[in-house]
């Protein structure tokens, strides 16, 4: 309850997860069903790169605003950075003009087609529930397709899952802040599918020791069905848990060919969001596909 994502907006671990966020939207867009996509743990949905809380961390100096200084990045990740002019009409190539961050809720609406598309957004911060409502009503109006939940997202999982309509993708981003929340998303995770084994599954990790994740991994796997992946950025070595050196994705049923699509991206966001020596990428199979 204490963790406000507005300190940490833009910063390597929003862009590693936004970017393959944008490539299960892409995949899910290929065909004209309609989709079901929550998000269990929202934030506000938007955040301004000027607040106290973005300029006292300066995070995103080396996250987005790293990426974006490379001229190539429009070529590399180009759903990304459309995303961001979207909301940032004065972006300009070299990346200045940067002032608002989308969160993943925004990403998620925007992706929405038809009147049969649902989007069920959930955050139990209550203040941050407040601003995602008023977020969302803002950017969409009171559009039907759109429930905001003043709620814990494991406790939604069980409710929401399976979804209707039965397409669709759950993204899960939670803080990380409990000493058994590892334990507590692995158990909602496999639950999940257990309900919902067609569903996409999408789960965003922290990485300190990377030992100690490579364990967690191990055993959440153990409990799925299904074909998955892992997508993994280090920002330096992951050697000691004394801070976030790096994150990843848990990606259950992926899209076709999803890890094929990412690795030039991640390429570039290795190179590009480097820290210090024995920064890296990785796309590891966990389960097999059938």
């Amino acid at each position: 309850m204490n963790y406000r994502h507005a300190f940490h907006a833009g910063n390597a671990g929003d862009v590693l997860k936004h970017v393959v966020l944008l490539e299960l939207l892409a995949a899910l867009q290929r065909k004209p069903n309609p989709v079901h996509l929550i998000d269990s743990h929202a934030g506000i949905g938007c955040y301004d790169l000027a607040s106290d809380e973005a300029q006292r961390g300066g995070e995103f100096r080396f996250g987005v605003q790293a990426a974006l200084a490379d001229t190539a990045a429009p070529r590399i990740l180009p759903a990304y950075v459309a995303a961001l002019h979207d909301l940032n009409p004065g972006l300009r190539d070299d990346g200045s003009g940067l002032q608002v961050y989308p969160g993943s809720p925004l990403l998620l609406a925007r992706s929405l087609r038809g009147p049969e598309d649902r989007l069920s957004l959930c955050e139990l911060h209550p203040q941050d529930a407040i601003a995602l409502k008023r977020t969302m009503t803002a950017e969409f109006g009171r559009d039907p397709r759109i429930a905001v939940h003043y709620r814990d997202g494991f406790e939604a999982l069980k409710g929401l899952t399976p979804p209707s309509p039965r397409r669709g993708l759950v993204l899960i981003d939670p803080a990380y802040e409990a000493k058994d929340e590892f334990a507590a998303v692995a158990r909602s995770v496999q639950a999940a599918h257990r309900r919902w084994p067609t569903g996409m599954l999408a789960v965003w990790y922290p990485i300190k020791e990377q030992k100690t994740v490579d364990v967690w991994k191990a055993t959440l796997a153990g409990g799925l069905g299904a074909e998955t992946i892992a997508v993994e950025l280090t920002i330096r070595a992951a050697r000691e848990a004394k801070q976030m050196n790096g994150s990843g994705l848990v990606i259950v049923n992926p899209p076709w060919q999803l890890a094929a699509t990412l690795q030039p991206m991640l390429d570039f966001l290795g190179s590009r969001l480097a820290r210090e020596a024995g920064a890296g990428t990785r796309i590891e199979t966990l389960v097999p596909g059938a």
